[in-house]
Parts: C-alpha cells; sequence; structure tokens
C-alpha cells in the first residue's frame, strides 16, 4: 500500500506543479462528479429526453453511489491530503477509497454509452471519465488506486443493470401498485439496516492519530438516509407515474426544454430550500433530522420522476404516452 501511495503521492505532485490556474479548472471539472450536477443531468434526460432511460440512470446512480459509500466505511482509508497536508485544494470528509466520483462518472456515462450507442457520447463519456478522475488527483483528494477501484465499482453496476434490465422490468410490470410501494419501502429500510450494519462493523476500528481529527465526519448513517430517501421516492414515484401520470418525454423541443426547467426548478426548491429549512427544526444526526433527511431526499426524486409528469399532463406541457 504504501508504495501505491508515493506513486501517487509523485502524479499528484506533478500535477499540482504543472500551474496554479488549474485550481479553479478543476474544481469546475470535479463539479460534474457531485450531486448537483446529476441532478440537472437526470432531470432532463427523464423529463425532456427518455423517461426510461433516466429513470435507470437515477436508480444507477444511487445504487452505485450506495455501493461506494459501504465500500470507503469497510476499507476506511486516508485521502492524499490527510497524510501529505501540503498536497490540500480540496476538503472532503469522508474516507478514500473507492472514489464515488469515478464510479458514479463510470457508471453514469458508460451506461448512457451502452444504451444509445452514439459514436460523439463515446468520446463526450470518456472525456467526462477521464477528466472527473484527473480533477480528483489533481485536487488532492484520491489516490491513483482510489480511481481504478471506483471505475472497477462503475463497470460492475452497468453489468448488473443489463443482466438484470429485461427480467426485473418484466417482473415489476405485472405488480399491482400496492406491492410496487411496499417493495421501495422494504428496499428503502433494507439501505439503512446496511448503513447500521457497516457503521457496526468498524466501530471497534480506530484510525490512525495523525489523520483521526479530518476523518471525524466520516463514520455517518447519513448517506443510507440518503440512499433509502431516494429510492423509495424513485421506485414510488415510478409506480404512480405509470398509472396516474404516463407521460411522454418526447415532443416539441420547447416544450421538453420547458419541462426541463420548470422540474429543474422544484428540484432546486427542494433540495436546497428544504436543506435550509430542516436545518433550522433539528440537527443533522437527530432522529427527527435523519425523517427529514429521508423525506428530501425522497421528495426530489418523487417530484421528478411523478409530481413533476402529472402537473405538465394537467398543464398540457406533455402528452399521454
Amino acid at each position: 500500500m504504501e508504495g501505491l501511495q508515493q506513486l501517487s503521492f509523485n502524479i499528484i505532485a506533478a500535477l499540482q506543479n504543472l500551474s496554479p490556474a488549474l485550481d479553479g479548472v478543476m474544481n469546475a471539472i470535479t463539479f460534474l462528479g457531485r450531486l448537483e450536477f446529476y441532478l440537472l443531468l437526470l432531470t432532463f434526460i427523464y423529463l425532456g429526453y427518455d423517461r426510461r432511460l433516466g429513470f435507470r440512470l437515477v436508480l444507477m446512480l444511487i445504487f452505485t453511489d450506495l455501493l461506494g459509500m459501504v465500500s470507503k466505511l469497510l476499507f476506511h482509508q486516508p485521502r492524499p491530503y490527510w497524510l501529505r497536508p501540503e498536497l490540500k485544494i480540496a476538503e472532503e470528509t469522508s474516507y478514500g477509497i473507492p472514489s464515488t466520483h469515478a464510479s458514479s462518472s463510470m457508471a453514469v456515462w458508460g451506461y448512457l454509452v451502452y444504451k444509445l450507442n452514439k459514436t460523439w457520447l463515446w468520446i463526450t463519456a470518456g472525456l467526462f471519465v477521464f477528466f472527473i478522475a484527473l480533477s480528483r488527483l489533481y485536487l488532492g483528494v484520491h489516490f491513483l488506486h482510489d480511481i481504478l477501484f471506483g471505475w472497477l465499482i462503475g463497470v460492475l453496476m452497468i453489468l448488473i443493470f443489463v443482466a438484470c434490465d429485461k427480467p426485473l422490468s418484466a417482473w415489476a410490470a405485472k405488480l399491482s401498485l400496492g406491492m410496487q410501494v411496499l417493495i421501495a419501502l422494504a428496499a428503502a429500510i433494507v439501505i439503512v439496516l446496511i448503513g447500521q450494519l457497516v457503521n457496526g462493523l468498524i466501530s471497534g476500528v480506530t484510525d490512525p492519530e495523525s489523520w483521526r481529527a479530518l476523518a471525524a465526519e466520516a463514520r455517518t448513517i447519513n448517506y443510507s438516509i440518503n440512499h433509502a430517501g431516494a429510492i423509495f421516492g424513485a421506485l414510488t414515484g415510478y409506480a404512480l407515474m405509470r398509472k396516474y401520470a404516463p407521460f411522454s418525454s418526447q415532443g416539441k423541443w420547447s416544450m421538453r426544454l420547458a419541462r426541463f426547467a420548470l422540474g429543474f426548478l422544484g428540484v432546486l426548491v427542494i433540495y436546497f430550500g428544504l436543506d435550509v429549512l430542516f436545518g433550522m427544526i433539528a440537527g443533522d444526526e437527530s432522529v427527527l433530522g435523519l425523517a427529514l433527511r429521508f423525506i428530501r431526499y425522497g421528495l426530489v426524486n418523487f417530484w421528478v420522476i411523478f409530481l413533476a409528469p402529472w402537473l405538465f399532463l394537467k398543464v398540457r406541457l406533455a402528452q399521454r404516452e
């Protein structure tokens, strides 16, 4: 491990010595691997391009990020600047390996390429995946092996989705609405339990004194609450959409862009507005705070996947499929 870390230290130092002007560029590129960017991208795909593809990409992002966060806790390894403070350009509070920026970008863009299979998209996706990973190295927040493991997780998730898509879709189509909602609730509960289990497994392991303070916020169940709320909102929303608001994401580009703009405005209000509001009501780690976190992440997906399409059908911004 020390040899791999030293190799990464050398690569990071070489990248950071290229030019200080790259700091802003790399911070901008790394944003393309954050949740806020995926909210923008997936809202457009779902509401303005292809609802089925958009829904699958939402699930891909949720499960890939969940696997990445579980792996971070199980490995509980440091980030480069935790060991070499002079390499710090950005700051992160979670553990290092794997890079969830690398895993999510590989999974989302890789699955998008697989489904659409267009030459220009292959090139675009490749650039996104490569430069997002490069930005994480440059900023001193990931080792090279963090990136490689993240890419491996992304590829694994693509293979799982490709293999399971048709059989699971056919099975879900036969279920009643009530059963689909129960399955969504069960999935959310399982995700929360996974978070509790993983934290329990590492509760007896102490981080080295040299970087323990930097990892003070790394052991949390917040991520599992986020994913539990997101999966409940997504699965419940899609079941209700299919029954009560089966919209077409096609149509004139003016209508597509209008749906996207209104849909994303709702995302901003829910994601950022409720964050501020709920923060005034309860602390993050309290029982009420965790419940409100679940509601916030669930509502983001529920809005985009069901409520927005239902509204668009009412005001004729979308046609029934």
